[in-house]
């Protein structure tokens, strides 16, 4: 009996920390958004790596030209403020897949990547400017 409650306890804390490491990156403060009466949008956050002993987020920020339509663009290579890491947002079908990377070997690339689904992406129509923007949730994981 007691050889079973130790197995069973050695799985659970197995599967946590299998799920923990399914955790690449945790972002916080995430904001996106285009600027009313502007032809620029803004990219902000902070980003960790969790399971490190890292325990401040890195900032992360672009001003980026908005798309002609006023949606918030596509992001090749964002950068961090004094980190190696990058960041990218692509536009699909589905919404923004947002992803940061950060360079492990000289051959191998870490990246952790989230869905931002369409309903969490905002038109305003101002008057003389259409802007989109993020209204989902400030923090989440990059899995």
């Amino acid at each position: 009996m007691k050889f079973t409650a130790t197995v069973l306890l050695a799985a659970a804390a197995s599967a946590a920390t299998i799920n923990q490491r399914d955790t690449v990156f945790s972002v916080s403060n995430f904001s996106a958004g285009c600027i009313p009466h502007s032809t620029q949008c803004l990219y902000s956050f902070g980003v960790l790596q969790p399971g490190t002993m890292e325990t401040t987020p890195v900032n992360c920020t672009a001003l980026v030209p908005a798309n002609t339509d006023g949606t918030l663009p596509d992001v090749k290579d964002g950068t961090c403020k004094s980190s190696s890491r990058t960041w990218t947002v692509a536009r699909g079908a589905d919404g923004l897949t947002f992803s940061v990377s950060q360079r492990v070997t000289p051959s191998s690339v870490q990246t952790g990547s989230h869905l931002i689904p369409n309903d969490e992406l905002a038109i305003a129509n101002n008057p003389n400017a259409v802007v989109q923007t993020y209204k989902g949730a400030d923090s989440f994981d990059l899995n």
